[in-house]
């Protein structure tokens, strides 16, 4: 008889917008017990999650983020190039790696989904001296990360009502971009780097990216007039953005940007880094459980 398969859960107490007080109970009741033998560990402060899955990545065959997309990126930083398989109980406001990867938002059917146990390997990227798994980004968009991550409220509406108060203030700023030895300048309101499809909640960025192809996209959004905000917020959501005349795409799998400011994101994670941002796709480089 085959042992169970260890898996631990990291829980953000505090992240995302779903309570997690029930948590425990439909890891219990749901996970298939004559599988898996399953653990739960609590992260206490920022980057905590990191250090526990970097600590446990050789005594688990699963480690999953219970939480938010900042949850899910500081676990998947602590098992990029190892063998643990990362697994993700989305709970959070945007989940966009996870609806990337087919997981079902309810955590009772995304708990079920773990009972498959289908994974594959994923790319992940290098930006300077960190990394990101989903989406990343400067300008416009970093500059709302840094002042929702300092709001007293969380959520979509949230973010809409941070976006739109700012939207009339920010600058289109230019940006130097090094791509194959080609160098260029660019004036953009913000530009995303996409390993996946999407922001989350079904804002599709970069609506052709493969998560597995050794490529990112880049995507370069020009500032647009309060006129054509609706009618890109309706491509942003079918999945038609790329088609914009505001929009231009890039696959690269190595690129250097100058930016004006320190301004990031990562997985939605607000950070200052290097104005010179260094840009780098790991192929393959992380094992995640999927719906696919």
């Amino acid at each position: 008889m085959t042992s169970p398969i260890k898996i631990l859960f990291i829980i953000n107490p505090i992240s995302g917008t779903v309570k997690k007080s029930g948590v425990q109970q439909l890891i219990q009741t749901h996970l298939d017990s004559t599988k898996f033998d399953y653990t739960i560990a609590y992260t206490e402060y920022p980057l905590h999650a990191t250090e526990i899955a970097k600590k446990e990545a050789d005594n688990y065959k699963i480690i999953v983020a219970v939480g938010g997309d900042g949850t899910v990126h500081e676990v998947g930083l602590g098992l990029i190039h190892t063998n643990t398989i990362l697994g993700i109980l989305p709970m959070g406001s945007g989940n966009g790696l996870a609806r990337h990867l087919n997981i079902p938002m309810s955590t009772k059917k995304a708990i079920l989904n773990l009972n498959q146990f289908k994974s594959k390997a994923i790319d992940t990227v290098k930006i300077n001296d960190t990394f990101f798994l989903g989406a990343g980004g400067i300008g416009f968009d970093a500059h709302i990360s840094n002042l929702f991550a300092s709001s007293k409220t969380r959520g979509f509406i949230t973010y809409i009502k941070i976006s739109i108060n700012e939207f009339f203030k920010y600058q289109e700023q230019e940006y130097e971009l090094q791509i194959e030895g080609n160098t260029f300048k660019r004036k953009a309101f913000l530009i995303t780097f996409a390993n996946s499809n999407q922001y989350g909640n079904n804002a599709f960025i970069a609506p052709e990216s493969v998560i597995d192809d050794g490529l990112i996209s880049i995507v370069i959004l020009k500032k647009f007039s309060l006129l054509y905000a609706i009618p890109l917020a309706i491509k942003l959501f079918t999945k038609k953005i790329n088609s914009s005349k505001f929009v231009e795409e890039i696959k690269i799998k190595k690129a250097q940007i100058k930016s004006p400011n320190q301004e990031i994101h990562l997985d939605g994670e607000p950070l200052l880094t290097n104005r010179e941002i260094n840009i780098e796709v790991l192929p393959l480089s992380l094992n995640v459980i999927t719906n696919e």
